[in-house]
């Protein structure tokens, strides 16, 4: 009988090869190719992600192997079933990064666990999926292999199709979990396969027993927070290191246009104060400095939100906190000044639009002041601001995205970032698709008053335009990487300099008739700037 009855694997991150590669096929003025211009730059002669390319140069200075990677924030999706399965009697261990754990995970796989459950999170395809599944069965063939999360979720929202049939044989695991929180069917899974029995009666699992994929009953779970608080004594601090992710609520209390979560996650659910404080105090023993409340609406509700606040600077455990912030529900001088007391270093800002009528047609419920006045406090408070903008929503024009270009320049949030629209079939905004003209899906659409293509063109010309933030990268950093930059050593100020000369970088590359001169003083200034920064080693490394 296996030790250990289930390892829990986190993320994938891929190859970034092969993520260029598909996006190179997408072709010139698609969304895929526009983003992924914006979000890569060229060292030795190849493309790598804006953090592979820190790595790179920080290992020309230092003659190291450091490869740094958000995935070293230990994933939360990855601990908190690890820990849900602990306190359900189930032995468990996770592993946070594919890519970067690859031998301490076929050192567990060799344990033979009963159940390897392979979580979706950050998926919008079967491609993350497919490699990891391969390597459990190359290192441990007797494992059953269970795939779950959002990716599934999203597959089968309209049923066990043909088309799901063939996805879940390309994947090549033994059994789905499809259910929005699905910790339950995990915990029934392992002890139905520990003990010999059958799978037909958990809840919510998909099997292939005669050769057909079929679904179990459906069972809405709806598992309680308290209950699944994690228990951070059970993991050592030398795994989740200074940086660290938790949540204090599920769901999200608003319903925008674009997004169908709130539907799929149910109502709003909060932990109290006092299990969070438990949460805190365990972190901080742990050695965690830096804390990312990964809450879709942290500061919602505002009394909540203040209460949390207040119990962080009673507790003064030293923890700096980075979060999802909602300027339209922090309506006065005390939450700021709440917030910034008890240790908040930086805030992702759902803009998504500088333009009144897009914000309206959005159902964000905010509006252009709220908006205004948020950033101006929290940047005299010195909180690090990561303003997110969506191009091409229905209605989109040049006068809206002006108006956004304004906004960003006249409000100046440290950083920032704009993407084409991903249009989900399943997000509110499509019940009224006939009336505006939605046509297609994802970034192939088009409507009344743009397509994609344009979206994506117009993304390159705010590129260009807004001049008084900073872009932030996508692929493998995006918001979160300021609290694992900061854990390293590198604050919002030196990332700030560094890119701003891989903005510039980007914009000399991408011209016409690039000047080689330009772009040669830009790579030196850039790995200069990496040689002097003072970091902290990466606890994965690069294969020899």
């Amino acid at each position: 009988m296996s030790e250990l009855d289930c390892i829990v694997i986190g993320y994938n991150e891929g190859d970034f090869r092969d993520y260029s590669l598909m996006c190179e096929r997408s072709g010139p003025g698609t969304p895929e190719w526009q983003i992924y211009r914006k979000e890569h730059l060229e060292m030795d002669g190849r493309p790598m992600s804006w953090m592979d390319a820190l790595s790179t140069l920080r290992n020309k200075a230092t003659g190291r192997s450091d490869r740094y990677h958000v995935g070293e924030v230990f994933n939360l999706a990855g601990l908190y079933l690890t820990n849900f399965l602990r306190r359900h009697g189930v032995t468990a261990d996770a592993i946070s990064l594919f890519g970067g754990e690859r031998e301490r995970l076929a050192r567990i796989l060799a344990q033979r666990p009963a159940v390897v459950a392979v979580t979706t999170t950050f998926y919008v395809n079967i491609l993350s999926v497919i490699p990891v599944v391969e390597f459990v069965r190359e290192h441990s063939p007797t494992s059953h292999i269970v795939v779950g999360g959002p990716l599934i979720d999203n597959i089968c929202i309209d049923g066990i199709t043909e088309e799901v049939q063939d996805l879940f044989y390309g994947m090549g695991a033994d059994s789905y979990v499809w259910e929005s929180q699905g910790e339950r069917a995990l915990v029934e899974l392992c002890e139905a396969v520990k003990g010999g029995k059958p799978l037909d009666d958990i809840a919510n699992l998909v099997t292939c027993p005669d050769g057909d994929w079929v679904a179990n009953r459906r069972r809405p779970e709806a598992n309680d927070l308290h209950l699944g608080s994690i228990d951070w004594s059970g993991f050592s601090p030398e795994h989740i290191g200074v940086t660290a992710q938790t949540r204090t609520a599920r769901s999200c209390a608003f319903k925008c246009s674009f997004c169908d979560y709130p539907t799929r996650a149910g109502a709003l659910t909060t932990a109290s104060v006092d299990v969070v404080r438990d949460e805190l105090r365990a972190m901080a023993e742990l050695g965690v400095k830096n804390l990312v409340f990964v809450d879709d609406t942290f500061n919602v509700p505002p009394k909540r939100f203040k209460e949390l606040c207040r119990m962080m600077i009673e507790e003064n455990l030293g923890l700096n906190w980075y979060s999802y912030f909602r300027c339209s529900n922090a309506r006065d001088d005390e939450t700021f000044d709440l917030a910034a007391e008890s240790g908040c270093r930086g805030v992702f800002l759902g803009i998504e639009s500088g333009d009144a009528d897009i914000l309206a047609q959005m159902n964000k419920l905010a509006q252009d002041s709220q908006y205004r006045a948020g950033i101006a406090r929290l940047k005299e408070r010195g909180i690090t601001t990561f303003a997110s903008i969506i191009v091409g929503f229905p209605g989109e024009s040049e006068r809206t995205i002006q108006n956004t270009i304004d906004f960003v320049n006249e409000t100046g949030p440290t950083f920032w970032r704009a993407q084409p629209w991903w249009a989900n079939p399943r997000s509110p905004i499509y019940r009224n698709k006939e009336v505006l003209g939605i046509e297609g899906a994802g970034y192939s659409w088009s409507h009344a008053t743009m397509d994609s293509r344009q979206a994506a063109q117009w993304c390159d010309v705010m590129f260009d335009k807004v001049t008084e933030s900073v872009w932030l990268p996508l692929y493998d950093f995006d918001f979160w990487a300021l609290p694992y930059l900061d854990g390293k050593g590198v604050g919002a100020e030196q990332l700030v300099s560094l890119l701003r000369t891989t903005q510039d970088l980007m914009r000399e590359r991408d011209l016409p008739h690039p000047d080689t001169a330009r772009l040669g003083a830009l790579h030196k200034r850039l790995a200069e700037d990496v040689a002097a920064l003072d970091m902290a080693p990466s606890r994965f490394t690069y294969a020899s």
